[in-house]
């Protein structure tokens, strides 16, 4: 029996998930760079003024100057970790997709490979229906994947859209939604009545589908405070242009000795680190976007998919 497969999306997103340490250090380094470099030029030019027009003639009292980063450094630690608790909530959804849809396919292909499961009134041979119920799934996996990318209407091929067409799939109405009702619906016409248990524990599969989807969308959907992170941006871009301010010049060894230009490399540091945890927690708090601090949803459901076509592949062998 030939199963005819419908296209398959095997492109990954270029930006891949961070996974050495060595790829962190080149991407913090992408974010930082900018910053880095806007610090030595402010730092610079402050001095120079400084120097121009007199010594510490601008100076703030540096216990507040302490004050204030030491406040600011706690804000940024709690922004940063409700950021990545964001992020990890969204990897263990697509890790619990990921389960979820490898235990439904493989009991797709067990049960339908018992015949006494499925009725004589279903359409089609028993591989057939296997086959196509886990190319609904693989659908459905994808098109997931393209919701949370903001690909809530993509084009599909002439060859999908008559395979949806086959099971009454309105591709005007959200998809994700359509294909599971549609696997449903198979689901319940196919399992006869002394098959109850067997049906019952696939509507299980399906019910998680829909909590997982719920779960991601609830992220997607639900922005990470802006009014909070624009408060943030505020105060740590405040704090950034005041720290000059702070330190003043540092004459260890008198005025001519220069290592008041000390001052310049002590505050770019300072303000280099505060700039790119605020920029990490931006990131971090946007899991589903495709950059490469998000959550690899690419890689992730391209995996999903390779397994269930090894799943696929195995209904050849059911009965007819």
């Amino acid at each position: 029996m030939k199963i005819v497969l419908p296209p398959q999306m095997n492109l990954i997103n270029e930006n891949r998930m961070i996974v050495t340490e060595s790829q962190g250090v080149k991407h913090l380094l992408k974010i930082a760079v900018p910053y880095l470099l806007f610090s030595c030029i402010y730092a610079g030019i402050i001095l120079g003024i400084e120097e121009f027009a007199g010594d510490q003639i601008y100076q703030i009292p540096t216990q507040i100057g302490s004050v204030f980063g030491l406040a600011i450094a706690f804000f940024l630690g709690f922004r940063m970790n409700s950021a990545y608790d964001r992020w990890w909530e969204a990897r263990k959804i697509f890790g619990e997709l990921t389960n979820n849809t490898r235990s439904f396919v493989t009991k797709i292909y067990v049960y339908y490979g018992n015949e006494n499961n499925v009725t004589n009134s279903s359409d089609g041979p028993t591989g057939q229906k296997a086959s196509d119920l886990i190319s609904l799934t693989i659908e459905y996996v994808r098109q997931l994947k393209r919701e949370m990318h903001n690909q809530k209407e993509p084009s599909f091929e002439e060859e999908t859209v008559a395979f949806f067409s086959k099971y009454g799939i309105n591709l005007k109405n959200k998809v994700s939604n359509e294909l599971l009702v549609a696997i449903t619906q198979i689901i319940e016409g196919d399992f006869s009545p002394k098959a109850g248990l067997e049906k019952n524990d696939l509507m299980q599969h399906m019910n998680r589908f829909y909590e997982i989807q719920g779960k991601a969308e609830r992220i997607k959907n639900t922005p990470f405070l802006m009014i909070y992170s624009a408060f943030t941006r505020i105060i740590v871009t405040v704090y950034i242009l005041l720290i000059p301010l702070f330190i003043g010049d540092i004459d260890l060894g008198g005025e001519k000795s220069n290592l008041e230009l000390l001052a310049i490399p002590i505050m770019v540091i300072i303000s280099t680190v505060f700039l790119t945890v605020n920029k990490l927690a931006n990131l971090f708090g946007e899991p589903f976007s495709e950059s490469a601090t998000s959550v690899s949803i690419d890689q992730i459901c391209q995996t999903i998919e390779n397994n269930c076509l090894e799943i696929k592949q195995k209904t050849i062998g059911l009965n007819s």
